[in-house]
């Protein structure tokens, strides 16, 4: 398949079937996109320079661990360490009602590495091993051999997330850092603001400018926020062991910078 303009300005799509033209095409094709060369052709991801190593386990396999079970049905737990930190919680399976321990470590790549070179998943288990309590490097021992992947740290914003007929949604128009945990919620926002502005009396062409102008700044506020949380998290971690908890809601103040997060709004220490 592939996107673009028709002699009459359209947007013309081409696939095995043949060639139609549209007044509206929505680019919801993800951080690869294609249509996204047309709307912002010099945008590329910036890299954070750390990675982020996500496992799952089995829920049966914490049976003989109640107590981590107990507080991952509660809780998104969050460990600190020098040049890191681990998020531990529950996420979806992919049968319905069933549940699955999920982590996501952050850090950078060992200083001995080339950078080409690849980076083993031993890795994050020596780091847990290193600064976790037994039952987060338990969970981490046992995701590197159940379901383990390793992604390099990226992110980009367009300068405009549409330009008719072509729009962006989701993370073909921005790209956050995770540590914002915010790009679900990034996308369906852009679905409905996307419906508000259709359901208009404006022109098509005046839709997706007001939803460039809503949306755009959204993207650009979240991609800010994962780099402050980037920043504060992994780049420039604080002395956490000497952090009570009015330490611990000053500096996540100051992270936050006045911008809302479900996550870290309200941090504590355990």
């Amino acid at each position: 398949m592939s996107v673009g303009r028709s002699a009459s300005g359209r947007a013309l799509i081409r696939t095995g079937d043949g060639q139609r033209e549209y007044d509206v095409v929505v680019g919801a094709d993800g951080h690869r996109s294609v249509t996204r060369a047309l709307v912002a052709p010099d945008v590329r991801p910036v890299p954070a320079g750390h990675l982020v190593w996500r496992g799952t386990i089995p829920l049966t396999a914490l049976r003989d661990r109640p107590k981590p079970l107990e507080l991952l049905r509660t809780a998104w737990v969050t460990l600190g360490f020098p040049g890191g930190h681990g998020v531990f919680c529950l996420i979806p399976g992919a049968a319905p009602e069933t549940l699955l321990p999920a982590y996501a470590i952050y850090g950078s790549p060992p200083r001995s590495a080339a950078p080409s070179a690849p980076v083993s998943t031993a890795y994050v288990r020596s780091i847990a091993e290193e600064h976790f309590p037994a039952e987060g490097a338990d969970i981490v021992a046992r995701g590197e051999h159940a379901a383990q992947a390793l992604h390099p740290v990226a992110d980009f914003v367009v300068p405009r997330a549409a330009v008719p007929p072509f729009l962006l949604a989701g993370d073909a128009a921005s790209v956050t850092r995770p540590h914002a945990a915010g790009g679900a919620v990034k996308a369906l926002r852009d679905a409905l603001c996307l419906e508000r502005a259709l359901r208009g009396p404006a022109w098509a062409a005046e839709a997706l400018y007001r939803y460039a102008d809503e949306r755009g700044a959204e993207g650009a506020r979240l991609v800010e926020l994962g780099r402050r949380l980037g920043r504060e998290l992994v780049e420039h971690t604080p002395d956490r062991a000497g952090m009570g908890p009015a330490d611990v809601e000053a500096w996540s103040r100051a992270a936050l910078n006045g911008t809302a997060s479900y996550l870290y709004g309200r941090m504590r220490r355990p």
